[in-house]
């Protein structure tokens, strides 16, 4: 893959390029950065024009700003395409990567051609309980940090977890892509939020990965690629 930053005006993003063929961006999760699909890019790059962005905030990517929402996400995705002049494209997003895919679609239908999510939420109570509970004692810790710029940045991607997600159910309602909802068996988003968001997206199909966990597409990279070959040969039909 090949490395890239593009200029913003509010600081430098880092993304990753390779491939030809339709575009796909990939959308990494929360306080992670676009190396995490390492081991989807060889497949992937086979058929598609493949991009995978390092959201502000995270990785090699810029903070630059006061605080971390959607909106400011979906205008950096925005720049991006419009740099690469991609009309549209294919988004595979994971866990706050997938909650961003969701808020793209439903505020940018026309840019995007399909979504596939994974451990996606778009309700901060739809994470298990221990996790939400260590999630709210780890922002106490972020108090510790002397380092204003430092905390500032750690806070605002904590809050994108906890009171940040911008999403509602009619968001959800508008998306009208086709949209691959999946999770893992074992995930850390209830199961039961999972299946509410495949039925309140009109066009949407949900798949749980057998025994998998949250980080499914880690423990089993083939579990991903053989799930989205199937959905993108469905909606190209």
């Amino acid at each position: 893959m090949e490395k890239h930053y593009l200029e913003t005006g509010k600081g430098r993003l880092f993304y990753l390029h390779q491939g030809s063929g339709e575009p796909l961006l990939f959308l990494h999760g929360n306080n992670e950065d676009s190396s995490i699909f390492q081991n989807q890019y060889n497949f992937f790059t086979q058929k598609y024009s493949v991009y995978a962005l390092d959201t502000r905030g995270h990785g090699q990517s810029d903070f630059a700003v006061q605080s971390l929402t959607f909106k400011r996400m979906a205008e950096d995705i925005l720049l991006l395409m419009d740099q690469n002049g991609l009309d549209s494209v294919h988004i595979i997003g994971y866990s706050d990567g997938g909650n961003i895919g969701l808020y793209f679609s439903s505020h940018f239908p026309e840019r995007v051609k399909s979504l596939i999510t994974m451990g996606a939420n778009y309700e901060a109570d739809a994470l298990v309980e221990p996790l939400y509970q260590d999630l709210l004692e780890e922002k106490e810790k972020l108090q510790m940090i002397t380092d204003e710029k430092d905390r500032r940045r750690k806070e605002s991607v904590l809050q994108l977890m906890l009171d940040n997600l911008d999403l509602t159910e009619q968001d959800l309602q508008s998306i009208s892509i086709p949209v691959f909802v999946m999770a893992g068996e074992k995930d850390v988003i209830k199961r039961s939020h999972t299946e509410k968001i495949a039925e309140i997206i009109p066009k949407a199909e949900l798949f749980l990965v057998p025994e998998g966990g949250h980080d499914f597409f880690i423990d089993n990279p083939d579990s991903l690629k053989e799930a989205a070959t199937l959905f993108y040969k469905k909606i190209s039909n």
